[in-house]
């Protein structure tokens, strides 16, 4: 009698449990940045042909720099960056790569947080994107994730990939 009890009062558990991750399922968690996958080299080796070795933190913070770097001096000493939502082109000086916000998004994209400072000192946080060709880091996509501090958009994690989603309110934004 107590072995039937305890099936169904685990039973009734388990459906009780059910709306709850159903509502986790269709509601993801949105984030300010896309998580590091949590074992890529694991990842890497398990398929039967893995592109390229995973690349470390320090290359890809070399990488970066190296790439900010040689466009600043191609372009009078300030890095630029277009603003689409502005409608303008920041001109900035580079104050940090993050490299506790390095992440290694798939296959041979990576993702990393940059802090800049405008010549008017406004602060601006650029997204950078690289993938990986060969032995070499190429820098894809830079995008302006925040102005002053406001972000503009978070990830959101859909299936196995991460997607831009706008901030729904701010003020002065």
């Amino acid at each position: 009698m107590r072995v039937r009890w305890a099936i169904v009062f685990a039973l009734a558990l388990s459906l009780a449990a059910l709306p709850g991750l159903r509502a986790q399922q269709e509601h993801p968690e949105k984030k300010e940045h896309p998580e590091k996958k949590e074992h890529p080299e694991e990842q890497a080796e398990k398929k039967e042909h893995p592109e390229s070795k995973p690349v470390s933190i320090a290359q890809v913070e070399k990488a970066i720099k190296g790439h900010i770097e040689k466009t600043a001096m191609e372009s009078g000493g300030t890095f630029p960056v277009r603003d689409q939502k502005l409608d303008k082109t920041w001109q900035l000086e580079l104050v940090k790569v993050h490299t506790d916000r390095l992440a290694h998004l798939e296959n041979d994209v990576y993702f990393a947080c940059v802090d800049f400072k405008a010549q008017d000192a406004t602060p601006v946080d650029v997204d950078f994107y690289l993938e990986q060709q060969g032995d070499k880091l190429k820098v894809t996509d830079t995008t302006v994730h925040k102005v002053n501090g406001r972000a503009r958009f978070l990830y959101q994690q859909v299936n196995d990939h991460w997607e831009r989603v706008p901030v729904k309110s701010q003020a002065g934004n």
